[in-house]
């Protein structure tokens, strides 16, 4: 494995700016912020701003919520790419830790989508947001009957509404909290099944 991990580094595409080091039992590199650690059998991939050569500190990302082992040097180096990508845009950063937090609390669903939007006037894609919607939702093991979206914007804040399982056109209730831990607080202390006894205005 760390042979073979060793060949895979020049195949990354801008491999010219990696170091690697390497010893009986192991070879590490960091790629973009990202650590990769290979072993005899394993390889694991994650941030952590207290590793020598990470030059970026994040808020959200640490090792606890980005750490990932494999046995296959495919899947590490995609899951590698991934991560840098969450570690260099907040749309990413906000994406990644949040379904963590939701992994966390137990917030689990049947159907998930994933696309970028913006306004048809500003369509760049460094202006589009991120945005995920969640069906099929179960909160601790209870099923609820509403659905949910959030849209993480690159000016770091966030949008969550809930819409009913079977919506009207354009109907939803927004959640007035726009930081991805207050949003999870929010979704926590609310304590109603039905979208009919959420307690927010429809828009």
């Amino acid at each position: 494995m760390i042979e073979n991990l060793k060949n895979a580094i020049f195949n990354i595409s801008d491999f010219e700016y990696i170091n690697f080091v390497q010893d009986s039992t192991s070879i590490k590199f960091i790629y973009q912020d990202v650590i990769v650690y290979g072993y005899k059998d394993s390889i694991s991939v994650f941030y952590d701003d207290t590793e020598m050569g990470v030059l970026t500190q994040l808020k959200f990302i640490n090792k606890e919520n980005s750490l990932k082992t494999f046995s296959d040097i495919s899947n590490a180096l995609s899951y590698m790419y991934y991560l840098s990508r969450v570690t260099s845009d907040i749309r990413y950063t906000l994406y990644h830790y949040f379904l963590h937090r939701l992994k966390e609390i137990e917030f689990n669903y049947t159907h998930f989508s994933f696309g970028l939007v913006g306004s048809y006037r500003n369509y760049s894609k460094d202006n589009r947001s991120i945005r995920c919607d969640f069906e099929g939702l179960s909160i601790m093991n209870k099923k609820v009957r509403y659905n949910c979206l959030i849209i993480f914007n690159n000016d770091g804040s966030c949008k969550f509404s809930f819409y009913p399982e079977d919506p009207e056109w354009n109907e939803e209730k927004i959640c007035p909290k726009r930081e991805v831990d207050k949003i999870i607080e929010y979704i926590l202390n609310l304590k109603v099944d039905n979208y009919e006894d959420i307690p927010l205005i429809e828009s």
